[in-house]
């Protein structure tokens, strides 16, 4: 069909566009959930996100297949490696097996690698065709996650209560940075990107709580609402995120759930976190499959995942929009 391949500079009336390809696009997908016109200007202004790195396939001024690249410093390997996050792979039904999508992947693979990013990261559902593609453009399993869903948990004691994030800022920051530091896949978490996701999102803010001692938090989880798509149907949940404590067990993950400003509780974790196996007890249940998966492209990015894997952060706001 005659398409120009480009990149995001010339896409017109960008987040509608965006918008209305990603709703057609994702429309079945389990796990994924309706966006609206604000939310894609919010996504399309996450922190790393180049126009120039982003990739279309435009029929005259139209988008009909899209790569978004968001470019962030990860933890992979057991080093900060700049990494080039792929995200909302698209295209139209009617424009489906022309290549496009690898051909887009193709293009960001080689921006990415111009502008001196060591590795691209992504994530999908292991049961989906999507999955095999992306091994087939050299992309490994890095990590299993999987999506889990179940009532919000009783508690018999008192769950901690939401706390100021902008006057907290720093010292909530802090617990997570400590929290994940040996977690692959994680952004530390700069002010800039702190901002984005849990102060100026479209909308509903998130609810974020915490445990406060003199000396600052010592326990925090972050909530957002979502109408997500699941094999049931279309459900609103409570999307659960960013737990951490100085401490973790099932106490604490109990007592942080039991937080959740909605009945029904989603979380997205590596089967292999400490969290998973305690889920569970608690009454959530395994729903959708997910994995993170990598593409090296320095050769000591590639020394380094053979050396070392930790725990994969799952980032919710590439994996369910929040």
């Amino acid at each position: 069909m005659g398409c120009t391949l480009t990149d995001f500079t010339d896409v017109p009336d960008t987040a509608a566009q965006v918008m209305r390809l990603t709703n057609a696009a994702f429309a079945e997908y389990e796990g994924a959930m309706e966006v609206d016109e604000a939310w894609t200007a919010w996504y399309l202004r996450r922190p790393g996100t180049e126009p120039a790195l982003c990739q279309a396939a435009l029929d005259g001024d139209r988008l009909v297949s899209q790569v978004l690249v968001c470019v962030q410093e990860l933890q992979l390997g057991g080093e900060r490696t700049r990494c080039g996050i792929i995200d909302s792979v698209a295209t139209y039904p009617d424009y489906r097996r022309q290549g496009l999508a690898r051909a887009l992947m193709e293009r960001a693979h080689e921006a990415l690698a111009a502008a001196g990013v060591e590795a691209s990261v992504l994530y999908t559902n292991p049961a989906g065709h999507p999955y095999r593609f992306y091994e087939r453009m050299g992309y490994l399993t890095r990590a299993q996650g999987a999506m889990f869903m179940g009532p919000r948990p009783g508690w018999g004691g008192c769950a901690p209560p939401p706390v100021d994030a902008a006057e907290h800022g720093a010292a909530l920051r802090a617990l997570l940075d400590g929290y994940f530091a040996g977690y692959e896949g994680y952004a530390p978490l700069d002010e800039a990107l702190w901002r984005w996701h849990k102060l100026d999102p479209p909308g509903e803010a998130p609810t974020i709580i915490g445990e406060m001692t003199g000396a600052g938090p010592i326990s925090t989880a972050t909530f957002a609402r979502a109408d997500v798509k699941l094999p049931s149907g279309t459900r609103t949940v409570c999307v659960a995120y960013d737990l951490a404590a100085d401490v973790m067990n099932a106490d604490q993950v109990g007592s942080l759930l039991a937080a959740a400003p909605e009945e029904t509780v989603l979380l997205i974790l590596d089967e292999a976190a400490p969290e998973c196996q305690m889920l569970g007890d608690l009454g959530l249940e395994r729903e959708v499959g997910e994995v993170a998966m990598v593409l090296p492209f320095a050769g000591h990015v590639r020394d380094a995942l053979a050396d070392h894997r930790g725990p994969w952060y799952f980032m919710v706001e590439s994996l369910v929009g929040v």
